[in-house]
């Protein structure tokens, strides 16, 4: 079609140039106005698709995103209805919403000493001010969101909580990678570059929480 449309402007060009100057000078302005009017066109038309290029490509870009999180092996949901993507690396894994961060897992239970005690000993943790840590602790003695949330508020806690219907399939690979014989609180940490550091199944006291986290955060 393009070049159909220039050869007939060529052929008006000649015609027009057979009949007199005047005629010849009337059409090469309206010929030169057409042009000007067409490569406007065409600049408009360019600039029209390059917005609209641009706009798919960043549609494009967003979808990726979103459907690499959709696709994560695993995708915990806080009680707050944020949600943390994990997929498997080769010495751990990787938490998308906390990279170059030290992550403790805590598997914990409501009606659990040990765990009760651990709490107070976190909340403490986190209080320090530590920006490059993140604890996930998941509830295993059936808590519903509901009571959950009640607990996390009588108690004051200050750290990520989970339900045990919002993490079974993680629970039971975390159990199947680990061994983990169902004591609790039990303890998954990863240092900054997402691996396994430590393993515990066991109460730990302050000065065990404060250890572990200087030894993930030096790498060590």
């Amino acid at each position: 079609m393009f070049k159909m449309k220039n050869t007939l402007l060529l052929l008006v060009v000649l015609f027009t140039a057979c009949s007199s100057q005047e005629s010849n000078d009337k059409a090469e302005t309206n010929v030169t106005t057409q042009v000007k009017e067409n490569v406007k066109k065409v600049a408009v038309n360019k600039a029209e698709s390059n917005a609209t290029e641009k706009n798919v490509s960043t549609e494009k870009v967003e979808e990726t995103i979103t459907k690499k999180k959709k696709e994560s092996l695993f995708t915990l949901t806080t009680l707050e209805g944020k949600s943390i993507h994990i997929d498997e690396t080769e010495g751990g894994l990787t938490f998308e919403e906390y990279k170059d961060k030290v992550v403790l897992v805590l598997f914990f239970g409501h009606r659990c000493p040990p765990c009760l005690r651990e709490i107070p000993v976190l909340k403490a943790l986190v209080e320090q001010g530590h920006t490059d840590l993140e604890i996930i602790a998941i509830e295993v003695q059936g808590y519903a969101k509901d009571q959950l949330k009640a607990f996390k508020e009588a108690k004051g806690i200050n750290y990520t909580l989970v339900t045990y219907d919002d993490s079974l399939n993680f629970i039971n690979y975390i159990g199947q990678q680990t061994q983990w014989s169902g004591a609790i609180p039990f303890l998954v940490g990863f240092d900054k570059n997402s691996v396994v550091k430590i393993v515990h199944a066991g109460g730990l006291a302050a000065k065990d929480f404060d250890n572990i986290y200087n030894s993930l955060a030096k790498g060590e």
